[in-house]
């Protein structure tokens, strides 16, 4: 598809992380107006980050809900028309049944999965090198935390298969000599905008590039200092 109208009305993103030009939920909001039914999959595919985050806040006892997620919190809690992929997890969190040392690392796991197999069913360049650069920088980190405290390197990586793709071993390098870690985090969105940016494609009217700017607004609201001033507050929605 062709979004001429949608993709002209939003404004140029920045070239490093910093407060988003557009606000996430104006965004969603262009998008579900204007954008063709398999595209608004699409999208709602990388939304549903927001709806593990508000997953895991709720089994966590957290009184917090990010209403721009694509299921409100009457869907989660009466499990009603979830993706199968949360029915699963939710299902074999009640019963006890999941085996990772931090339950909420099977979470992440599925969807990720989730992604990898939507990414892979798409036409969409885009989502299918954006998912496999996205899983392989957070084993990454698992790992390089998991080796940081003795632990077996891949104790949390998430176990999603996905092409080897970057090692990301410069970008660790970088990361440990970061003099804090709000800069280290600066570090990680930069490079994932970078990566967003050379994979978006050609065509700045496609649907890849949609949905390459709503990758890029969703690490963009992260750094949106004016809704979570509260450096501590800031910290925690970084995932």
């Amino acid at each position: 598809m062709k979004y001429f109208r949608l993709l002209a009305m939003v404004p140029p993103l920045p070239g490093a992380p910093d407060a988003p030009p557009i606000s996430l939920g104006e965004l969603t909001e262009l998008y579900d107006a204007d954008m063709a039914e398999g595209d608004r999959a699409l999208a709602a595919t990388l939304l549903g980050f927001l709806d593990c985050r508000n997953v895991e806040a709720r089994l966590q006892g957290y009184d917090v809900f990010d209403e721009r997620a694509p299921l409100t919190a009457e869907a989660i809690e009466e499990k009603a028309e979830l993706p199968e992929y949360l029915e699963e997890f939710l299902a074999a969190h009640e019963s006890g049944s999941i085996s990772d040392p931090f339950p909420y690392d099977a979470l992440w796991r599925a969807y990720f999965t989730h992604l990898v197999e939507v990414a892979e069913s798409s036409r969409s360049v885009f989502l299918r090198e954006w998912a496999s650069f996205e899983i392989t920088l957070r084993d990454a980190l698992a790992r390089q935390r998991a080796e940081g405290l003795g632990e077996k390197g891949d104790m949390r990586i998430s176990g999603v298969p996905v092409d080897e793709g970057e090692s990301h071993a410069g970008l660790l390098s970088t990361l440990a000599e970061a003099a804090n870690p709000m800069e280290r985090e600066r570090l990680l969105d930069a490079s994932r905008l970078a990566k967003i940016e050379s994979i978006s494609g050609i065509d700045p009217f496609s649907t890849d590039a949609a949905l390459s700017y709503l990758a890029a607004i969703l690490i963009l609201d992260r750094w949106d200092v004016g809704k979570a001033a509260d450096v501590t507050k800031m910290l925690e929605v970084f995932a």
